[in-house]
């Protein structure tokens, strides 16, 4: 399960990465201005990272803390029309490799416990 986390959670920081792409550079609705790129950077490469980083550390809440950061512009995205609707999905994927990470830590520690 940990395994099928890492690819959602990475598959999620790529697709993020994709978007803040698009978005930047050849969005199809309007011309973003610098300060719009940079917020989006905020929100969608910083948490990006966060996930890709936490895939090579102990320390999983990395999962966590992206999912926030990138909650607010997803939300936005998601009742917004086009294909940045997508945008959505990466923070739910966020949130379910967190998920997936926390409950094989919670198995692997039922299952060290009743053999010890």
């Amino acid at each position: 399960m940990q395994m099928i986390g890492s690819v959602v959670g990475i598959v999620s920081a790529v697709a993020s990465l994709v978007f803040w792409g698009i978005f930047s550079f050849d969005n199809p609705y309007q011309t973003p201005d610098s300060e719009i790129i940079g917020n989006l950077f905020v929100a969608a490469v910083i948490p990006a990272a966060f996930v890709i980083i936490g895939q090579f550390l102990k320390p999983k809440w990395l999962m966590f803390v992206a999912f926030l950061l990138s909650l607010p512009i997803g939300v936005y995205f998601f009742m917004t029309p086009g294909i940045f609707r997508g945008f959505s999905l990466v923070s739910a994927g966020y949130f379910i490799s967190f998920l997936l990470f926390l409950f094989e830590k919670k198995r692997g520690s039922k299952v060290r416990t009743f053999t010890q």
